[in-house]
């Protein structure tokens, strides 16, 4: 029998696979017109070193109760202009080079395809452009630090150049801020993490907390701790930055500090009342 005029089952399934890729595309939400009241935080996290699995599951299980949309780009290709027009708080941990992992629409592969860079000229001038004047709210995480050559990325978090960190180890957050709601009537607690240096350029910035961490330093010596700025909060044009320069390690992801911090910086970047978290102490415990 005669079956050229049928399809095989390869590249009906190819076909198939091919709608459902511009299906997923066309139905993004992030696409669509926000409806009155509605808040969208958008995420870009994870990779080889730092685990996005981790990162996504604290942020949900942290700012969940809140009502607000939580979408998170399973690719950077996807953190596109449009999509940051319609974003009112991005929170990325992201460092230049790109995607550790390739994306496909297809549940099953064989062959990675290729890694989408981060950051591109075009997602930096959309970053700089909704944070100074539309308002946007941004929270770069830990590694975000590390995109040296991104200078308006740099400008939006105050710093001239970062530097490395050193090996996880454990950590004292110290000197928190009372005087400003992200870290007020928060105490010095220790965890381990890894924390990247900050050379400041000459700006306003308000320290929330710093970090110290002894046995090591860049030149491979037992020095005296090494004290570093841990985070700091900045309004640019219209927008608000809140540095994360922590949040490495998947055992400080636990310490109630640092979740309030999360739940605070989040409404303080969105210029929102910070409400009470309702955040509950112990490594195993939080919300359901």
């Amino acid at each position: 029998m005669n079956t050229s005029n049928h399809p095989t089952r390869r590249k009906a399934l190819a076909s198939g696979l091919t709608i459902l890729s511009s299906s997923l595309v066309a139905s993004n939400p992030l696409h669509a017109a926000k409806q009155p009241g509605e808040v969208r935080v958008l995420f870009l996290v994870g990779d080889v070193w730092h685990n996005g699995v981790r990162q996504e599951s604290h942020w949900r299980r942290i700012l969940g109760v809140t009502g607000w949309r939580l979408m998170f780009a399973q690719s950077s290709q996807f953190v596109t202009p449009e999509v940051l027009d319609q974003t009112d708080l991005f929170i990325f941990t992201r460092y230049a080079g790109g995607d550790s992992l390739g994306w496909s629409p297809e549940g099953i592969i064989e062959k990675r395809p290729p890694s989408s860079p981060w950051m591109t000229d075009e997602q930096q001038d959309s970053i700089y452009t909704n944070v100074t004047k539309r308002g946007m709210g941004i929270i770069p995480v830990h590694c975000t630090m590390w995109n040296p050559d991104r200078k308006k990325l740099m400008e939006l978090m105050g710093m001239k150049e970062p530097k490395m960190h050193g090996p996880l180890m454990n950590t004292t957050f110290y000197d928190l801020n009372q005087n400003h709601p992200i870290t007020r009537g928060l105490e010095t607690f220790e965890t381990e993490d890894e924390i990247f240096g900050a050379v400041m350029d000459d700006v306003d910035y308000v320290p929330l907390m710093r970090a110290k961490q002894s046995g090591w330093s860049p030149s491979g010596n037992i020095d005296p701790p090494l004290d570093r700025p841990a985070a700091w909060a900045r309004e640019v044009g219209n927008g608000r930055v809140v540095v994360l320069n922590c949040l490495a390690s998947h055992v400080c992801y636990w310490e109630l500090p640092v979740k309030e911090i999360m739940w605070r910086s989040a409404h303080w970047a969105m210029k929102k009342d910070i409400p009470v978290s309702g955040l509950v102490d112990g490594r195993f415990k939080d919300r359901d």
